[in-house]
């Protein structure tokens, strides 16, 4: 599975009823290109967990709407070079970032000021922030007998990418590729994790980037609807042994993934 594609060529050719593997090369391709035309479609370059410093027009006010979402955390925000502190309450002075929807995140946010506000200045607001659809600090524990083998619950979507894993009381673990020793893990490419016996017992908390599954879902069908199309290229009827006219409609994207993707677009740009 390519970074950056929706879904995998196996979950594919499982919708299309295909087990050959003749046209692996065309689907695969297929499923890139479908994952980058969603993506422009809705306007939003990356949905995997990101680092990113974002800077912004001061505009007099208490809030600056962030570009890229779910937000995982805000690590930094200045204002003319002047690094400015979290609020250590609600109330209290310094930069909130605005709740996001929880089950599951979807709604873009806001970071907000209390007891000052953006400065007016051109691109005099710099906010470092990590974005992207991530579950956080998942709580699982690593079986007491072999295989120390755990799976992700993946409640939002596919497994696409791991973003670290740590022990309860906060520690990080190191990933390797393979056979892992105490304080190490390894991944199966599926969101599975692989422990070793020294750990064995240990409660530990997995972060992981997932594709959300209305846009697999969104990419599934129209992946399928680009691979069947190359059997009727141009063609818009067919006649069934002169006794019935099939009619096929042509569109760019199928009507229902269109709908479905405007939960997700970015309408703003600041």
């Amino acid at each position: 599975m390519a970074r950056g594609d929706l879904i995998s060529l196996a979950q594919l050719k499982a919708h299309l009823g295909v087990q050959s593997t003749g046209d692996d090369i065309v689907l695969a391709g297929l499923i890139s290109q479908i994952s980058r035309s969603i993506c422009a479609y809705i306007n939003r370059p990356f949905i995997w967990p990101r680092d990113v410093v974002d800077t912004f027009d001061g505009n007099g006010r208490d809030t600056i709407q962030l570009r890229h979402w779910p937000v995982v955390s805000v690590s930094s925000v200045s204002i003319n070079g002047i690094s400015v502190p979290p609020a250590s309450s609600p109330m209290g002075a310094g930069w909130l970032l605005e709740p996001g929807d929880a089950e599951p995140p979807g709604a873009m946010q806001k970071v907000m000021m209390r007891g000052q506000a953006f400065a007016r200045g051109w691109q005099n607001v710099s906010i470092a922030y990590r974005a992207g659809y991530q579950v956080s600090d998942e709580s699982v524990a690593v079986p007491s007998n072999s295989p120390f083998f755990v799976e992700a619950a993946q409640p939002y979507g596919a497994f696409v990418c791991d973003m670290g894993v740590a022990y309860a009381e906060g520690s990080g673990l190191t990933l390797v590729a393979a056979n892992p020793s105490a304080g190490q893990y390894a991944l199966d490419g599926f969101g599975g994790y692989v422990f070793s016996a020294p750990d064995a017992g240990r409660s530990l908390l997995l972060s992981y980037g997932y594709a959300p599954s209305d846009l697999a879902t969104c990419a599934l069908e129209w992946a399928a609807d680009r691979y069947r199309y190359r059997d009727r290229i141009g063609m818009t009827s067919k006649s069934l042994g002169g006794q019935e006219t099939a009619a096929f409609r042509v569109v760019a994207m199928p009507d229902f993934v269109a709908t479905a993707l405007r939960n997700y677009a970015r309408v703003i740009a600041n």
